[in-house]
């Protein structure tokens, strides 16, 4: 505790090189440091402190190695107190999907039976999505939660079955109650953009604290900061190419861009949107 103290006495000041939002970084820390995950957690679910008694990140990455879209997924998928499966997705480009996608991580993550197990012993599965940006469709909230459940009286059909979205877009209009929340100011963490709004935050809360620590850490190392770089450039690519297509009115080309991205073919995007004869000839194969 007494080193982190030191490291977070001598942070930089200014501009940070990155934010927490590029999902790299935020992946790089929270896998980095278990005490700042730990602490992320609770303020996420709402747990009382020392709850946590085990917590172990079932699709660890390689720090600081070349990923790209087709072998490498940024969500963070946990395994907690060994009976519950968080997955945690940092996604702050709308790229026109989230719904469907959301959904279909919440789903895969809720598959977690081994064979032979009976269907009692599924764990609950919660899947959190960090935006930065308004869902179509839903009324604007700074935490909100999804369940199944019984669309005449309202009965929730299981617990087991969740979803959450933390959206920072509206963090300015979060409730008076929950400005006074730890996750408040660890939406804060996420967005902020200077060193000195980081060691502001890190005074208030020790697992931000060590988070910073971890933070400063990470951008210091060139492999990290390479694959921030790289991830920067690739979500600015996807939502340069989305928002191309609506502005142009061309519905087909934002759907052949979601199909792209969930083929694992993002890499193709640049060439669909300044080669015409290609585009046209992807629309024609997936029949747009």
């Amino acid at each position: 505790m007494t080193d982190t103290k030191t490291q977070h006495d001598a942070l930089p000041t200014g501009t940070l090189p990155y934010t927490m939002t590029n999902d790299y970084m935020f992946r790089a820390v929270l896998q980095k440091n278990t005490h700042a995950l730990k602490g992320f957690l609770y303020a996420l679910l709402s747990l009382p402190e020392e709850s946590i008694q085990n917590v172990e990140i079932l699709n660890p990455i390689q720090l600081g190695e070349t990923i790209n879209d087709k072998t490498c997924v940024l969500d963070i998928k946990i395994r907690l107190n060994h009976d519950q499966i968080i997955n945690i997705e940092m996604q702050v480009h709308d790229l026109g999907n989230w719904p469907e996608r959301s959904l279909t991580y919440l789903c895969r993550s809720f598959d977690n039976l081994q064979k032979g197990e009976d269907y009692i012993n599924v764990c609950t599965t919660i899947h959190i999505g960090i935006v930065n940006f308004d869902i179509p469709g839903l009324t604007p909230e700074f935490y909100s939660e999804f369940k199944l459940l019984n669309t005449k009286n309202h009965e929730v059909y299981s617990d087991k079955f969740i979803l959450r979205v933390l959206d920072l877009n509206v963090l300015k209009d979060a409730s008076t109650k929950m400005s006074l929340t730890d996750l408040y100011d660890w939406a804060k963490l996420l967005k902020a953009k200077t060193w000195e709004e980081l060691d502001m935050l890190a005074k208030k809360n020790t697992y931000i604290e060590d988070t910073v620590v971890t933070f400063r850490q990470m951008t210091e190392d060139e492999k990290i900061r390479e694959q921030c770089e790289a991830r920067e450039k690739y979500n600015w690519d996807m939502a340069s190419a989305i928002a191309k297509g609506k502005s142009e009115g061309e519905n087909r080309l934002a759907a052949l861009i979601n199909i792209l991205i969930q083929n694992g073919l993002s890499d193709e995007i640049p060439k669909v949107t300044t080669d015409s004869e290609y585009r046209e000839a992807l629309y024609k194969q997936y029949k747009l």
